[in-house]
């Protein structure tokens, strides 16, 4: 995705404001090698920092120095060659058919951020300097960051809203892991361009978690991703991932704003642009043609975030209050369903998964020791509680009836699970052909999101899946196509991607009535019910035997007879269900 400067042609650093001092935080990490130091590589100069308050009075607000005029270059043409394109049946390969990703800010704020107009900007600029705050971060505000600051407040204010609100969660924790490692903690701002602060965000360049961190690199800096684990997605280790490769970006570069360069666009690309152009910091660097514009506007954007957050009533906003929760770890040994665990300790398996969102299946591991979260002081009578446990009480499997056609593979992909796994758990073989009405235990299927579910308004949001369009998904609801652009902010022209979340308008319970109609449900053919042959329906999460026969107007005896299962038995989401209606 591009993201164009807005005010082209307008001189790009209108002045360099003096901030507080870095309080507290070191001018210059020490590097931990030779290696993490290239000695090519030009030092950019910090700005002057003026020196900090006297207890008990307030910073100054930064006053805007003299115009520098910068370069007008005109951007690279293909210069995003190396993010994905957009289709709608791109579904990240990392990423299990139950777990539920949204996309990430990068991914979704426009490309082209439309000029604001100089009274606009004047605006923003005014606000600023009255603002008593003070920034541990070096502040720029050039006509670039006070176009995003006019962006967050105005088009792209339900977003930034948004993320003010599930920041709160988190903040006052990730910034004690930021001033533990020794770097500025108004860095945590940057999670507001990087995920929204959704454990949720997933990038087309696959990375996830609220620091956005790709495979290799969170692998790197120690955290687990696997097929079962990702640790990415964990707030708290991922904090402390990011915390320790900003430090090795700053010791490399002895500039913050060239660290969060390289923190969206790899340490190599900075580098080599540097290397290339002679430019020692990120404005002279940002007037070339050496980076994607995405990384020119990238530190405009967490510039504009942090201002905005550090003073939010300003411009505005009013977050909501959300209380962090108090968790401790508990060490898992083997695998284990969360609902069995949520049970054990009298808590809600909805919380629990909530707190645990890099369980990617919503089980731990099979092997090994899975580390997870509960409410604090409940780790005690976990741990009492899981050693009694017998082994085979640990899980929670769904059972499957093979139709006329499906394969093993098949059946593994519906469900979430490897394909070795589901050949283990019932005695396969690899070349095993299954039969018709045959009997499959489905090993640690993770308890899919639902697709649609409550958010503001009374209206609903719908995460797209693979196959979907917005006139499929407008029949669904029983609305129009461009009433869904409208309430989701896109174009009816626009694709959408596999994950993607749109929002459905109108009242909550007919949205939710109209979804819930027999068209909401998977059928064999338009004229199955007609013929006389079953309709199949896909359970969802909180459905009940009882609620499906009401809605199909059958009992629930014809329909435990027909699918040959217990109605005292397990129904799990995702299983389909064959439904002769009357």
């Amino acid at each position: 995705m591009k993201l164009m400067s807005a005010g082209t042609g307008v001189a790009l650093v209108i002045g360099v404001l003096a901030l507080s001092a870095c309080a507290g935080v070191t001018s210059k990490p020490v590097a931990t090698g030779p290696a993490d130091v290239p000695q090519s590589t030009p030092q950019a100069p910090q700005p002057a920092p003026v020196p900090a308050p006297a207890p008990g009075t307030q910073a100054k607000a930064p006053v805007p120095g003299p115009a520098v005029p910068a370069p007008v270059v005109p951007d690279l043409e293909g210069e995003g060659e190396d993010v994905a394109a957009n289709g709608a049946d791109d579904e990240p390969e990392d990423v299990q058919p139950a777990e539920e990703i949204e996309p990430s800010p990068l991914d979704e704020i426009p490309g082209e951020v439309p000029p604001a107009s100089g009274a606009d900007l004047q605006r923003e600029k005014d606000i600023v300097a009255n603002a008593p705050v003070g920034y541990d971060i070096p502040m720029v505000l050039n006509d670039r960051v006070a176009a995003y600051v006019d962006y967050f407040t105005s088009r792209g204010r339900e977003f930034l809203e948004g993320s003010l609100d599930r920041s709160n969660r988190y903040v006052t924790t990730f910034q004690s892991v930021f001033e533990e490692a020794g770097i500025p903690k108004d860095l945590v701002y940057m999670a507001h361009v990087e995920s929204g602060f959704k454990t949720s965000a997933y990038s087309r360049a696959k990375a996830r978690g609220i620091f956005q961190f790709i495979s290799a690199t969170g692998r790197r800096y120690g955290l687990r991703v696997d097929g079962w684990i990702d640790e990415r997605a964990d707030p708290h280790k991922s904090a402390r991932a990011a915390a320790a490769y900003l430090k090795d970006l700053y010791a490399m570069f002895g500039d913050w704003y060239l660290a969060l360069a390289a923190y969206n666009a790899g340490e190599g690309k900075i580098q080599r642009g540097l290397a290339r152009t002679g430019k020692a910091d990120f404005w002279s660097l940002a007037g070339t043609r050496t980076i994607r514009s995405e990384t020119k506007n990238y530190v405009p954007m967490i510039l504009a975030a942090t201002i905005i957050a550090k003073e939010p009533l300003k411009f505005g906003f009013t977050p909501a209050t959300v209380v962090a929760s108090e968790i401790e770890m508990v060490g898992i040994e083997g695998q284990t369903d969360l609902r069995i665990l949520a049970r054990m300790i009298d808590v809600e398996p909805e919380s629990l998964r909530e707190i645990n969102p890099h369980l990617r299946r919503g089980v731990t591991a099979p092997t090994g020791v899975t580390e997870i979260y509960v409410p604090r002081g409940s780790g005690n009578s976990l741990r009492a509680a899981y050693a009694a446990l017998p082994e085979g009480d640990r899980m929670i499997l769904a059972r499957h009836s093979v139709d006329s056609g499906e394969s093993a593979a098949s059946i593994a992909r519906h469900y979430g699970v490897s394909l070795a796994s589901l050949q283990r758990s019932n005695g396969l073989g690899k070349n095993t052909k299954l039969q018709a009405g045959q009997q499959l235990v489905i090993p640690a299927v993770a308890t899919p999101a639902p697709d649609a579910d409550v958010v503001r308004h009374g209206s609903v949001a719908y995460r797209v899946k693979r196959g979907d369009t917005l006139g499929a998904i407008a029949r669904r609801y029983r609305t129009s196509p461009a009433a869904i652009a409208r309430a989701s902010g896109i174009s009816v022209k626009t694709p959408i991607r596999v994950g993607q979340r749109l929002r459905i308008p109108g009242n909550r319970a007919a949205v939710t009535a109209s979804a819930k109609r027999p068209a909401h449900t998977t059928v064999a053919s338009s004229s199955s019910t007609a013929n006389g042959k079953p309709v199949v329906h896909t359970v969802r999460r909180g459905e009940t035997l009882y609620a499906i026969a009401g809605l199909y107007q059958v009992t629930v005896d014809q329909i435990c007879t027909l699918n040959k299962i217990s109605p005292a038995g397990v129904l799990y989401p995702g299983k389909r269900l064959k439904i002769r209606t009357n």
